[in-house]
């Protein structure tokens, strides 16, 4: 007997369990634009919210990491202000809530929002906030979310290190674990040991990405080196 189809509304009703999403690569084309007009982006390919779209999925689908990286200086680029990653935030909850689900770690690497002079700290900060906001939106229309931070360091920047002691700062007002992110080549996870033995020794959780372009040496170090939990 073939397999019977769900109805969307049934698999967007069930529980779900998000532990690999990240905040900067679902934003609203709307709200892209938005803030790119509100906060003074002006490098949009397109301001059209259909076109904005097609443009981000095209550039989802290249088939190599390193470009499709590259769709995320757009995202990044009106994530450089306090009510900006706020108002992202609150809608990540809210529509991750209306797709059913109920607890979601969202990944997000502070260090890609200080261009205009926040904190890692401050960024981290206007992340929880927003998802305060969008979990207590999102209960209200009978929904309701559980929301947490991964703290991700970006791999070819030197702040690691700094980025896991952030990370552990904010351990109890809602942030989960540390994270490596990133181009892969040229930067192996054994690269940041000393921010990964910082997190063992403070007893928090480690996710790295890898593998994803550079094959199983990446995924070995990264489990018997670094201590990956995921």
């Amino acid at each position: 007997m073939p397999a019977t189809m769900l109805p969307l509304e049934t698999i967007r009703q069930a529980p779900k369990v998000v532990l690999h999403d990240h905040l900067d690569g679902g934003l609203r084309p709307r709200t892209v634009i938005d803030l790119a007009s509100e906060f003074g982006y002006d490098a949009l390919p397109t301001t059209d919210p259909d076109d904005l779209a097609t443009w981000f999925r095209r550039g989802a689908d290249r088939k190599s990491l390193e470009l499709y990286l590259e769709t995320f200086a757009h995202t990044v680029g009106v994530l450089q202000d306090r009510d900006a990653i706020i108002r992202v935030a609150a809608e990540c909850a809210e529509d991750l809530a209306a797709d059913g689900v109920v607890y979601a770690e969202i990944r997000y690497a502070p260090e890609l929002s200080t261009a205009k002079g926040l904190t890692l700290d401050e960024v981290i900060d206007a992340n929880l906030e927003g998802f305060r906001i969008g979990a207590m939106r999102a209960a209200g229309a009978g929904t309701p979310i559980v929301m947490k931070v991964i703290v991700t360091a970006m791999r070819q920047f030197a702040r690691s290190v700094e980025v896991a002691e952030a990370a552990i700062r904010w351990r109890d007002a809602g942030t989960v674990g540390f994270d490596v992110a990133g181009p892969e080549k040229g930067f192996p996870p054994t690269r940041y040991l000393e921010a990964f033995d910082l997190v063992r020794r403070e007893n928090f959780h480690i996710t790295i990405h890898a593998g994803e372009s550079f094959g199983l040496k990446s995924i070995w170090e990264a489990l018997q080196f670094c201590g990956a939990e995921r």
